[in-house]
């Protein structure tokens, strides 16, 4: 019998087991040897409990139901689907197990189970079994028995008895799965019956079957042909791979994941490294080791390259297109890709071995057990988890070839783990969801075929073993098969091909330099953080994100991420990688969209939140008091109101209006429900900044014109993950909170209350409609938007007459005739802001071609309440006429003292505003006395007022697409707080036909003005 270094130096394979320095880091914590024993007894208990609790309560069935303590029988119990197709009713456990009785060193076990399944267990059975499975499980435990059996009994002279009779079982269990060969292509069927072989409808007429389910039998069957004599079983494997290696992509080297056994043609196209196609990889590498047909290797060496050109990411393998390999076909990954690195350890290619166990051990301590599949943000895509080998086995591997010890503590993780979630009184049980930690009735066979058998080996040392594993090779199931193998001449087919020297083909890397530790430091905290690490400073990140500001849509292009903006406000998001401007920048793509997927889950792991309503009053054109409620949205954080829980203030609009920098006026929002706008920063953040300063709740105002709630799905806030809110915090879409804003522009007195939304409470559309057409008085003022403004009444003074529509007036000027002098009264304001905003409103009127300024009625109000000594009992009468006489008297008296300069012109885009002015009379100190003050607005919402205008203005004014060609717009437009030229289009229209302005300007304004 050859030896492993032998046998190595024979084949060509270098492994990195035998020459690997060992050696550590020094703040590596060595186990002590009286810990490993402790461990490893641990283990020894671990797979005696579970053996035990199969032989006493499920025996002679194939499998333990672990919940139930009883026996899984094919037919019996409940259906489970295709995960069914391995149970034959032929102890499937007990044989799988065989081999982990004599690794144990438990030979008294072991002879007592090759007796119960010598007499008890018949493979005559009327029962249709997957072909992949009963390979790997059952012709590989009765075949690996055998040899030991053999091999004990020649050694040790135990077992004097055995005649062999295993090895007529398995060729019996290999007779019985020949019939699934017999295909166009020489590749098996993925079913067989054990009695019938394909003899029935449904089998003959099934095509597909996976890459791994085809590509995983040379092993077992060429053992069995070199064991039996009889060649026709490695003869057909043999067929079925060379087959497989035909259908690979000539360009890319790839195989896909299912195939048509018939016509040879691809059904599936992802290639990757896990489910589906993982063994195929793993036994084109140890059919060389085991049978040296240096075809294998060279095959293997083919594949090789092109995962790791292709599929290889980093640390991560994910699944691509295997006639377009450089397009990912799934964002997840699977947990039988964890064999990789083991099998790298195999091959010799150390560095993204260590890599790759160490992304998936992070993986396995974020969520307790690796998922069965995780997305490429670590975050779980299906939670099962059946106590898979595949990660335990890679540890052992590395262990072996590094002597690292923190391969020994990354055992002791998944031991505890499986001692405190898996365990229960009858054996260990699967994990229905790692994040609920929830059980599952099933034990599979392999828990105690690898799993457990990994696990002790991990923790044993050489010496503690009846074997020397050096002189075997694991199939793919953990069973051993002897290295001596190779030298059987009878049936052994090596080919002259010779082995394509590549990078990989037969040089290890240098591993004198490599320690595992320097390889592991850079990926530290690579799933609780984000993958990959970088140490550059992130230019943008998920929580920084608006999708309002230009800059951050450019950085996030850069990244290769598309966006695209739904109907309702919302954006979708799509990373490209090799979209992005660099390397660099479609990494931190990559950063980002995890993020964002963090983000998201974070609001989809709450609990659904309640719709929430704003109710206030509003007076109509009667003046007669109407309560109006519309629908708000909730948040995902803050309180949210049910049943009779409601919150009832004064409201006050938040300066700056999106209250992302430094809030003004603070010491008034105590006891208010503040109002702001979205967008800018993230919501939490508004409400956490005025439920700092005392608010009892938060109104936040959509900034996508013309959204409702009515077309709109219900939108919930989400929050960061720190709960820390505690106010209510509601959305409303725009339309919706024009409403609002609307009744307080009338009286910004009014309370607001904030409730639980009821269905059949708030107003029905037409209702609204109604209401909001009294209010305006006319509908006509809206109706000739594009066309001109119908103005109802009008007042001269001098030379200025005022217009007077529904919400605004048109003040125009017309010259004096030659002599005559222009009256006006005598100056009674004294404010230096009132004379300049009067020297802005005049200068308007005279450098407009047409003479004229447009002025909405609720700031000629303001300018009235507050500027005109006119007794109190006049300021309190809505006296349109007069206000607007007023105002003119005001023009007049400016226009008498000949002065200029009033208007202010907004640099880059010209926009003519009065918001310089409002901002002056909010902060100037105007003497009213305290009955005044109560009758009046105070000075917050003259502040709060031109925070609004600053807000839409200046969401104007940086819009990059708009720069050169806004301007010109609002010159045209017949917004609100456009005061300038206001030029026909065509030569016979009238002066008080005003064009509208882009859809977007305009739908801003009005919605977040114009109802002001």
């Amino acid at each position: 019998m050859l030896s492993v270094s032998e046998v190595f130096k024979f084949f060509g394979l270098c492994v990195s087991v035998l020459v690997f320095t060992q050696c550590y880091p020094e703040e590596t914590r060595v186990m002590t040897r009286e810990e490993r024993y402790r461990l490893r007894e641990e283990t020894r208990d671990m797979f005696y409990h579970a053996y035990r609790a199969y032989m006493e309560n499920a025996y002679p069935a194939d499998e333990l139901m672990p919940l139930s303590c009883k026996g899984r029988y094919r037919g019996l119990t409940p259906n489970r689907g295709d995960i069914d197709d391995c149970l034959g009713n032929f102890s499937l456990t007990l044989i799988d197990t065989l081999d982990s009785l004599v690794v144990l060193g438990d030979l008294e076990e072991f002879e007592h189970a090759v007796k119960l399944v010598i007499k008890d267990v018949s493979f005559d059975n009327d029962v249709v079994v997957s072909v992949f499975e009963t390979n790997i499980r059952v012709l590989g435990g009765l075949l690996s028995a055998h040899i030991l059996a053999d091999y004990l009994q020649q050694r040790d002279g135990i077992l004097p008895w055995y005649k062999g009779e295993l090895l007529n079982m398995a060729k019996d269990v290999g007779y019985r799965l020949l019939p699934a060969f017999n295909t166009t292509t020489g590749i098996p069927h993925s079913r067989v019956n054990m009695k019938y072989g394909i003899k029935s409808d449904r089998l003959e007429s099934a095509r597909e079957t996976c890459t791994a389910c085809a590509g995983s039998m040379i092993l077992e069957m060429a053992a069995l042909s070199r064991l039996t004599g009889e060649p026709i079983f490695e003869e057909k494997s043999h067929k079925a791979m060379d087959e497989l290696w035909k259908m690979r992509h000539r360009s890319s080297d790839l195989m896909g994941t299912v195939l048509n056994v018939h016509s040879g043609d691809w059904v599936r196209r992802d290639s990757g490294v896990g489910a589906g196609i993982d063994s195929y990889y793993e036994y084109c590498l140890k059919a060389y080791i085991l049978l040296g047909d240096n075809k294998y290797l060279h095959r293997f060496n083919r594949h090789y390259n092109a995962v790791m050109k292709y599929i290889s990411q980093g640390p991560m393998l994910l699944d691509v297109h295997m006639h377009r390999p450089h397009t990912n076909s799934r964002n997840y990954m699977d947990a039988l890709l964890a064999f990789w690195p083991g099998l790298q350890v195999l091959k010799g290619d150390l560095k993204p071995a260590v890599e790759t166990h160490e992304m998936l051990y992070q993986v396995m301590q974020r969520h307790t057990f690796i998922p069965e599949a995780f997305t490429t943000d670590f975050q779980v895509h299906w939670g099962n988890h059946p106590l898979r080998p595949e990660f335990l086995e890679s540890t052992y591997f590395l262990y072996g070839a590094t002597n690292d010890p923190y391969y020994l503590e990354v055992g002791r993780t998944v031991l505890n783990s499986l001692q405190k979630y898996a365990r229960v009184p009858c054996g260990y049980a699967a994990v229905n969801d790692v994040r609920t930690r929830k059980q599952e009735d099933r034990m599979d066979s392999f828990v105690l075929s690898e799993t457990l058998k990994y696990l002790y080996l991990l923790f044993a040392d050489k010496e503690d073993l009846v074997l020397n594993l050096d002189e075997f090779i694991f199939t793919t199931e953990g069973h051993l098969l002897p290295l001596s193998l190779a030298g059987y001449s009878g049936n052994k087919t090596v080919s002259d091909l010779d082995v394509e020297e590549g990078e990989f083909a037969r040089t290890c890397p240098n591993t004198l330099q490599l320690f595992p530790e320097t390889v592991r430091k850079p990926l530290q905290n690579m799933v609780d953080g984000m993958c990959p690490k970088r140490n550059s400073k992130r230019r943008l990140t998920a929580a920084e994100f608006s999708a309002s500001n230009i800059n951050h849509l450019k950085m996030i292009k850069d990244m290769g991420i598309n966006i695209i903006a739904l109907s309702d406000g919302r954006v979708q998001l799509l990373h490209t990688f090799s979209s992005a401007r660099s390397t660099a920048d479609g990494e931190e793509g990559l950063l980002f969209m995890q993020e964002m997927m963090e983000l998201s889950k974070i609001q989809n792991h709450q609990p659904d939140a309640s719709p929430q309503s704003v109710t206030f009053t509003i007076k109509d054109a009667t003046g007669t008091d109407q309560v109006l409620t519309v629908q708000a949205g909730p948040s995902q954080f803050g309180k949210n109101l049910l049943g009779d829980q409601k919150v009832t203030a004064r409201t006050m609009i938040i300066h700056p209006f999106r209250a992302c920098s430094e809030l003004v006026q603070t010491e008034a929002i105590k006891g208010k429900i503040a109002i702001m706008e979205r967008g800018d920063c993230m919501f939490v953040d508004k409400a956490r900044k005025v439920q700092k300063h005392g608010a009892v709740g938060a109104i936040i105002i959509d900034n996508t014109p013309g959204s409702n709630a009515a077309t709109s799905p219900m939108f919930s806030m989400s929050g960061d993950g720190t709960d820390d809110v505690t106010i209510p915090t509601v959305f409303l879409f725009a339309q919706d909170a024009s409403k609002l804003l609307f009744a307080l522009s009338r009286d910004p007195s009014i309370e607001v209350t904030l409730s639980e939304f009821k269905e059949g409470e708030a107003w029905g559309q037409s209702e609204e409609e109604s209401m909001f057409y009294k209010l305006k008085v006319s509908v006509q003022e809206f109706l000739n938007k594009h066309t001109g403004i119908a103005f109802t009444k009008s007042v001269q003074v001098g030379n200025f007459k005022a217009s007077i529509g529904s919400d605004k007036i048109r003040i125009t000027f017309e010259e004096s005739q030659e002599g005559s002098q222009e009256k006006s009264s005598d100056d009674t304001v004294t404010t230096p802001q009132w004379v300049q905003v009067r020297k802005d409103l005049l200068k308007s009127i005279m450098t407009s071609e047409s003479k004229e300024l447009f002025v909405p009625l609720n700031i000629l109000r303001i300018y009235y309440q507050t500027l005109s000594d006119d007794p109190m009992e006049d300021k309190r009468v809505q006296d349109t006429v007069k206000q607007a006489e007023w105002l003119l008297n005001q023009l007049s008296i400016e226009h008498a003292n000949k002065q200029d300069s009033l208007i202010k012109v907004e640099e880059n885009v010209k926009v003519l505003s009065i918001l310089a002015d409002l901002n002056q009379l909010a902060k100037d100190g105007i003497s009213l006395d305290k009955d005044e003050l109560a009758e009046l607005e105070d000075k917050e919402t003259l502040k709060a007022l031109s925070s609004v205008l600053n807000s839409v203005v200046r969401d104007v004014k940086f819009k990059k697409e708009h720069l050169e060609t806004v301007a010109k717009k609002l010159e045209s437009s017949d917004d609100d707080l456009v005061i300038g030229e206001i030029k026909p289009e065509e030569k016979d229209r009238d002066s008080s036909e005003i064009h509208s302005d882009s859809e977007h300007i305009k739908t801003k304004i009005n919605h977040a003005v114009d109802e002001l």
